[in-house]
């Protein structure tokens, strides 16, 4: 393959740069872009959609964010565009289907795109995909959009993090826009237009009949681009959050509650080399106006009926001054708004007057990126933060009841032992917070911890398609907590036999995940006693047992042990749905049994003497970690 690299900073290649105004003619014979139908694609494909996790309306909806700005800019050039979120139809339509039998995930996504193209009949189709996950089903739709003899432009975080393979496993995109597409869709129009000469084209890769162009030269939104409010009008975003979830923490909020999404600043100041954010929006942070977010914050809220905001921000809380003036705006303006951090915030910039004033604004649950309590494990993953650091945010956050204080844990780094581990529920005990969310490592294509995993053997480099998250509706841990796919038959023996200088297994990581996922969440509530963080964490446990994992033993036990604490009493229907829960499955029995559990003691309303230091391995002084 004839594989040309284009700098506007280095000498032109006439041929090549002829070639390129050549490819634009064939793609666009009618020398002008009027039309753009811009596409999210079903989070994932057919074989791992469940039609009972959708109609519990568990799976993620998420706006089009990124599409709507781009949208937006598209239209400032004069050009008419559309969304069409196949996403949201799939999850929309399952809300009306009766049984699994009468719904065709495939035909419901094929019938909505056939007929927004042929209603629309555009010059261009652009599909965006952000997580490797989705890549089966992102190719899917170019594949159907491509037979159509249109041409598909690809973009998003997961094309810019491994662009070569997704343009050789997905033929039918013929263009790919990498990292902020925001200008570069923009300069790209004016170019197929006419207006400006070919060599001005930036992050974009042309690719027709074996030969790939690639115009690498960056074109990155600055503050005057970013302070663009998205082209709502496009879809009805209040709708979104009916037949999904919009971030982790829609438990706290009532059911019919009108989510949204809006993003406040791009970048963030972390090197994690485990993350991919830099590959996308380059180092440091842009900031928006704060006058530009309030303004869509109000648009949100009076023309869409928003009543809940979670920020996509990678790094909210990077300027401490900014973020008190957003915060303070909020309240000023009376936009009786509440909001989450899903995506997490960095721990140092969790002071005492950022957080006062988060609250104040309506601030009902954040996350903070820990992942490791184990010095030479954040050293080598660069985070952003120390022990002490972590230790000092949750010293401020356990003033303010009214936020969920949850955080990022990880297991699976390269090099980290058992020992390791410990110390990072050494680290998150004493934080004492109020929800830890244990993932594995799941190495992203194209950052530095891949790459280097890649290099001393621990992974093999492989195609997109064969990646797959380990957390989230879709991901094998899930299937893990739900019973789908079984972890070691025989939990204790195994977690106990694991030697605390052995770097565990990647099968062994996911008795130390569900370890750490009881001890760290589940074990604690033996012991809450705040009327506050009760309240909260029976509307979480509730959403558990309901519709993230139906009948999770543990949400149903330790639901019942909030009950009585709250009550005095618990559900008799909750003690059956649990009896009936461990009579039907070994898997739920045999950690029941592995951490002292039983039906008969939430009956008895017992909890005395509940300790799982007996777990840990003999060698370990088990002491600081138990009850």
């Amino acid at each position: 393959m004839n594989e040309i690299s284009l700098n506007r900073f280095e000498q032109m290649d006439s041929g090549a740069l002829r070639r390129a105004e050549a490819m634009l003619s064939k793609f666009f014979p009618k020398g002008k872009l009027e039309r753009v139908l811009l596409v999210t694609p079903p989070d994932a494909d057919a074989s791992l959609f469940r039609f009972d996790t959708a109609k519990r309306g568990r799976y993620t909806n998420y706006p089009p964010y990124g599409l709507l700005l781009i949208a937006q800019h598209l239209r400032d050039e004069g050009v008419d565009v559309r969304i069409c979120n196949l996403n949201d139809e799939i999850l929309q339509q399952c809300r009306t289907a009766e049984t699994a039998e009468e719904f065709d995930f495939d035909a419901v996504w094929q019938d909505r795109l056939d007929a927004e193209l042929d209603a629309f009949d555009p010059d261009l189709v652009g599909v965006t995909c952000m997580f490797t996950m989705t890549h089966g089903s992102f190719k899917n739709v170019c594949e159907r959009i491509g037979a159509t003899g249109r041409p598909v432009a690809v973009g998003g975080v997961h094309v810019t993090n491994d662009v070569e393979r997704v343009l050789d496993d997905v033929p039918a995109a013929s263009i790919a826009f990498l990292r902020e597409g925001d200008m570069a869709i923009k300069t790209f129009a004016a170019v197929v237009g006419g207006k400006t000469p070919v060599e001005e084209l930036s992050q974009v890769i042309l690719d027709s009949g074996g030969e790939r162009l690639r115009f690498l030269q960056p074109l990155v939104p600055g503050i005057e681009e970013i302070d663009t409010v998205p082209a709502y009008d496009l879809i009805d975003v209040g709708s979104y959050s009916g037949a999904g979830t919009i971030g982790a923490f829609y438990c706290f909020k009532p059911k019919d509650t009108k989510f949204a999404t809006v993003l406040s600043n791009r970048g963030c100041r972390a090197q994690c080399t485990f993350c991919s954010v830099r590959n996308f929006n380059g180092t440091g942070v842009r900031q928006r106006s704060v006058g530009s977010v309030i303004d869509e914050l109000k648009l949100l809220k009076e023309e869409h009926g928003i009543e809940h905001i979670m920020w996509l921000d990678d790094d909210l809380l990077k300027d401490h001054a900014r973020a008190v003036s957003l915060f303070n705006e909020m309240v000023r303006h009376d936009l009786n708004l509440t909001w989450d951090a899903t995506n997490g915030v960095i721990a140092k910039s969790c002071t005492e007057e950022v957080i006062s004033a988060a609250a104040e604004s309506g601030c009902i649950a954040l996350n903070i990126g820990m992942e490791s309590g184990n010095r030479d494990i954040l050293r080598s993953v660069r985070k952003p933060g120390t022990v002490g650091t972590f230790l000092a945010a949750a010293e401020v956050l356990r003033n303010y009841d009214q936020i969920h204080s949850s955080v990022f844990l990880m297991v699976g780094f390269p090099g980290e032992t058992m020992e390791m581990v410990f110390d990072t529920i050494s680290v998150a005990r004493q934080m004492d917070l109020d929800w830890y969310r244990v993932s594995q490592l799941q190495p992203l294509p194209n950052t530095p911890l891949y790459d280097a995993m890649v290099a001393q053997g621990l992974i093999q480099q492989t195609g997109s398609k064969d990646l797959r998250f380990n957390g989230g509706a879709y991901g094998k841990q899930t299937e893990i907590e739900q019973g789908r796919q079984l972890a070691t038959p025989d939990f204790r023996e195994a977690f106990a036999n694991i030697p605390l200088d052995a770097i565990p297994t990647p099968e062994q990581l996911t008795d130390i995940w569900f370890f750490m996922n009881y001890h760290l969440n589940f074990h604690r509530i033996f012991h809450e006693s705040n009327p506050v963080k009760i309240d909260q964490l029976i509307a979480h446990l509730n959403v558990l047992a309901d519709v993230i994992s139906p009948e999770n033993g543990f949400a149903l036990y330790f639901l019942g042990v909030l009950q009585h604490r709250k009550f005095g009493a618990i559900e008799p229907k909750l003690i059956e749905r649990l009896k009936t829960r461990l009579a039907t499955s070994s898997y739920w029995q045999d950690r029941f049994d592995a951490f002292g559990l039983s039906v008969e003691d939430l009956e008895s309303c017992d909890f005395s003497s509940k300790s799982i230091g007996h777990l840990l391995p003999s060698q370990h002084d088990a002491s600081a970690y138990a009850s």
